[in-house]
């Protein structure tokens, strides 16, 4: 679930990046969920557009971006609570640990290879609707994304919720959640 997360968050600010670059450090941007979806998927892909623009897109380089850029913006915490459900209450402090940081270290394993070799990073649009419904600290954030000669958008909810700051927790793609897969 996490995994195919992560991937579909790096695919949706690469999108958004391709024409934003230079980006705005999320901790620069306003406070608002919109603000900081954009500034977070803005500083991703700018990274990564730069990353491979100076042909240093190697599993290492691709690997330390990844852990700096994306990992730090997604609540792995509530994330493995809401997948793991009722069994969540049944496991002690350090089980918990251990399962968000196997889940992290599954993430990592498992999707730098498809960061590092991703191909085409100019061609993808993505709009981030202003209009998002916000409940206390969480919030839904709509993108639209689309392949530039497509017609047809994806259409994207990002999940956030915010302690210190505006984490993503679930995306729902065409209106199917990655955790209740």
């Amino acid at each position: 679930i996490l995994k195919a997360f992560l991937i579909s968050f790096l695919f949706i600010g690469l999108t958004h990046a391709a024409t934003n670059c230079p980006s705005i450090s999320p901790k620069l941007a306003g406070n608002g969920p919109t603000e900081q979806v954009e500034a977070i998927l803005n500083d991703v892909v700018c990274s990564f557009i730069d990353l491979h623009q100076q042909n240093n897109g190697t599993f290492t380089s691709t690997l330390n971006l990844t852990k700096k850029k994306i990992i730090p913006y997604i609540d792995l915490e509530y994330s493995t609570e809401l997948a793991l459900d009722k069994h969540w209450g049944l496991l002690d402090k350090k089980q918990k640990k251990i399962f968000e940081r196997d889940i992290k270290n599954s993430l990592i394993q498992d999707y730098v290879p498809y960061l590092v070799d991703y191909p085409d990073w100019e061609n993808i649009n993505i709009v981030v609707n202003e209009n998002f419904s916000q409940r206390e600290n969480f919030a839904n954030v709509k993108l639209l994304v689309s392949i530039e000669d497509n017609s047809y958008p994806l259409t994207v909810i990002l999940k956030l919720k915010k302690s210190n700051r505006w984490k993503i927790y679930d995306l729902d793609i065409q209106s199917v959640s990655l955790i209740d897969i």
